[in-house]
């Protein structure tokens, strides 16, 4: 390392202690890094920053950094692999983050790229752009980058383990480009902020996938600490337990990867209504779903209301995914609901060495019993008498029945799925 090279660092690493407790986002720390290539005479034109991640719906992330004046580099170009999208604004420049569907990887755009030599090869990239030069670039992002007016392009690979999970590339119109000692100090500075860039990145990463395995409300509440053994806390709540009818004889005549193929077709139309209008899928019970919308005492109607919604809505989408099944050639999917209001316990169960963050209680398993008796009274929704006294709609009621496990008959009702008898309540 030569001594410009290592002032360049030790200066880096003063800034670097004293800036990085005042950041508090991956956006925050990629911007204030730039500003001080800047703030250094680097004259960055654009900056990326990206990574792969460990998502089921993410595989690789970007961040890409410009001044004001090159708005237009932010400029989406949706295709399938597309995810998602997010625009940072500051004072001077903007981060855009975009996020990519499975598959990214294997792309011709990203294979094509010089990101992809120097994650596969693990070695920093350097191009110096020639204005007499107009013949061929190297890369297609180059020759997309050189009318910008770039001197110098500089990618640099982040290698942890011995595997490269990040990179880093830069464009300079710095006349002349980065020279030796600038690629080494910009290698070595980024490696740095790289560690705390990732941190960042994870963390958001670990929330985003308890959401998704837990459900967003236990999965924030599991993120915020509540993780002991035990720790449990009394919800009021109307539960929703649902599965498919003659799931078993069904499982028995399908090969396994159609079963798995009607599975994830009956929960790709019945989660998102859930969620949709309030509740939380708490489990997916081999062909069953059990959900909770949490209610007080303020908006208990409301809450009561947006589950029938729910109900009908998810019964017109199944309605309409039979239509298409049947077209090609598969059998339809029924289901039963069963609905019922009560107290719930919601916490962590199990042993020291396997918790489960779930809801028990009588109310549980009460509505796991009413969904049970949708093929024997040939219903498809079915709910308690709590709930049928909570929501003041037109019930049908159907007298009192046995349940498996529950010591007292219990009323239990149906409601029309057909007729409008509830209207959505904000």
């Amino acid at each position: 390392m030569t001594n410009e090279s290592k002032s360049l660092l030790d200066s880096f690493m003063d800034w670097y202690l004293v800036e990085l407790p005042k950041i508090d986002s991956p956006a925050v720390l990629f911007h204030s890094y730039i500003q001080y290539l800047q703030s250094l005479g680097f004259d960055i034109m654009r900056g990326n920053m990206g990574t792969k991640t460990l998502h089921p719906q993410v595989e690789t992330l970007a961040y890409l950094w410009a001044p004001n004046s090159q708005k237009e580099l932010f400029d989406v170009q949706v295709n399938s692999l597309f995810h998602s999208s997010l625009l940072y604004e500051f004072p001077d420049s903007s981060i855009r983050v975009t996020k990519f569907r499975l598959g990214s990887i294997q792309s011709s755009q990203f294979t094509a790229s010089p990101i992809h030599y120097v994650l596969t090869a693990k070695k920093t990239y350097y191009y110096q752009f020639d204005s007499e030069n107009k013949g061929d670039y190297p890369y297609p992002i180059l020759e997309e980058l050189a009318p910008l007016g770039g001197t110098g392009y500089l990618a640099v690979p982040v290698i942890q383990k011995g595997n490269s999970y990040a990179f880093l590339s830069l464009l300079t119109k710095k006349p002349n480009g980065f020279d030796e000692r600038e690629v080494d100090f910009l290698t070595k500075s980024l490696n740095l902020i790289a560690l705390k860039w990732w941190t960042f990145i994870q963390s958001e990463l670990t929330e985003s996938l308890l959401s998704i395995y837990l459900g967003k409300r236990t999965g924030s509440t599991v993120y915020s600490g509540k993780i002991y053994l035990g720790e449990l806390e009394n919800i009021q709540s109307v539960i929703w337990f649902s599965d498919i009818r003659n799931y078993s004889g069904i499982s028995e005549t399908l090969p396994p990867e159609e079963v798995i193929k009607l599975l994830n077709d009956y929960f790709g139309v019945a989660i998102p209504q859930i969620e949709r209008f309030g509740g939380e899928v708490l489990k997916l019970l081999g062909d069953g779903v059990l959900a909770v919308f949490p209610y007080n005492g303020k908006n208990k109607l409301v809450v009561g209301k947006k589950v029938l919604l729910a109900v009908r809505k998810l019964g017109e989408l199944l309605a309409q995914l039979n239509q298409e099944r049947e077209k090609e050639g598969k059998i339809s999917i029924h289901h039963g609901v069963g609905l019922h209001s009560g107290e719930i316990l919601y916490g962590n169960i199990g042993s020291m060495d396997r918790l489960d963050f779930t809801v028990i209680g009588e109310a549980v398993n009460l509505t796991s019993r009413i969904a049970g008796m949708c093929g024997e009274l040939g219903k498809a929704v079915l709910a308690s008498e709590n709930l049928a006294k909570q929501i003041p709609v037109r019930w049908e009621e159907l007298g009192e029945h046995k349940l498996k496990g529950i010591s007292s008959p219990k009323k239990i009702y149906a409601i029309s799925e057909k007729k409008k008898s509830v209207r959505e309540s904000n």
